[in-house]
């Protein structure tokens, strides 16, 4: 008896010192899960791209016409605000500096002799706009859709030169620069690379109304413009 009594007794502590050790030892914290990209916040950025244009007129168009167009870069600046529907609204400004342009050259006759030549040429080195954006999150990926106002500068330059018997007779030039407003509309894709870089492409149409040009003659034109550009966006 008092040896069963004594083997009750070591089972008993045992059993008590294995589950004071279970007791005293702590389960490993579980890490929480990473918070979910957010895409609200200030960001600024630079881009570049290619943009092609139409520049109609009369006298152009009956040249030809002139169709400006070549590779540009510039800044964005904007903000957006992420609701908890991932639904993403915000506001961009943007300004471009580049080198699009086109011309038309006439030459009828011989210069030597008897002869009309006539040179119109096109250039729009800045344009930009200012644009409210919508979107929805899919996490780091944001395809959205944008439009709001949009300018451009252009120059229209113009040369005649008439010869007869070999001498000029004729020799005009004129040039004018004329800032147009318009409309843009677009859509874009935006992908986070980190929680403050993000990268984006986007393609844009602009509509930019009706100018008149100065040439001696009041010379009017319409421009529309598109234009497909990378960015790379810094998010405060």
């Amino acid at each position: 008896m008092k040896n069963t009594a004594l083997g009750l007794l070591i089972a008993v502590g045992l059993t008590g010192a294995v589950q004071a050790a279970d007791l005293s030892t702590p389960d490993e914290p579980v890490p929480p899960p990473a918070p979910a990209f957010s895409w609200t916040g200030v960001y600024i950025g630079a881009h570049g791209g290619y943009a092609w244009s139409d520049f109609t007129s009369e006298p152009t168009d009956a040249y030809g016409g002139v169709k400006p167009d070549g590779w540009f870069g510039g800044a964005q600046g904007g903000f957006n605000y992420q609701f908890s529907n991932n639904i993403v609204l915000g506001i961009e400004a943007d300004a471009s500096f580049g080198d699009q342009k086109d011309g038309i050259s006439t030459l009828l006759g011989d210069p030597t002799e008897n002869a009309f030549a006539l040179d119109y040429s096109t250039k729009i080195e800045s344009f930009g706009t200012v644009r409210a954006r919508a979107g929805y999150a899919f996490d780091r990926f944001l395809p959205y859709v944008t439009g709001g106002l949009a300018w451009a500068n252009a120059e229209l330059d113009f040369h005649q030169q008439i010869t007869a018997d070999g001498n000029v007779v004729v020799d005009n030039s004129a040039s004018d620069k004329q800032t147009f407003t318009g409309w843009a509309l677009g859509a874009g894709l935006e992908y986070a690379v980190t929680n403050h870089v993000t990268a984006k492409v986007e393609y844009l149409y602009a509509d930019l109304g009706s100018k008149d040009f100065d040439l001696g003659t009041p010379v009017r034109a319409d421009l529309t413009t598109q234009t497909i550009k990378f960015g790379l966006n810094y998010k405060f």
